[in-house]
């Protein structure tokens, strides 16, 4: 009994510490926003429910000024010059990445 205990027993702790370490390590963080998401979950995580509601309607209140409203046009405006100008320059330093760009470019209903 026990030559077949240690038997099934060896090759079974053989196999899990073989396991183990990919399943305690943790994937990359090969990109910054993946980076930030992650730090604002835990900033939200120390906040409780009430402080939550409390936030939420004060921004609800804070976007219902005319200067954040503006304010935020405006960083709309700027991401969208930003993109309009990044392209370009883009196919300029390789004109290869024309079929990757297009690629990427998210589907858009009703647009061409």
């Amino acid at each position: 009994m026990n030559a077949k205990l240690a038997f099934l027993l060896v090759p079974t702790l053989a196999a899990a510490l073989q396991i183990a370490p990919g399943v305690r390590a943790q994937s990359p963080t090969d990109r910054p926003a993946r980076q930030f998401q992650m730090e604002r979950r835990a900033r939200w995580a120390n906040v409780n429910e009430e402080e939550r509601s409390r936030l939420k309607a004060a921004h609800q209140k804070a976007m219902a000024d005319p200067a954040v409203r503006a304010a935020r046009d405006r960083l709309r405006q700027a991401r969208r010059e930003f993109r309009e100008v990044l392209r370009p320059a883009l196919l300029k330093a390789d004109p290869s990445l024309q079929p990757i760009l297009d690629k990427m470019r998210p589907e858009r209903p009703g647009k061409e």
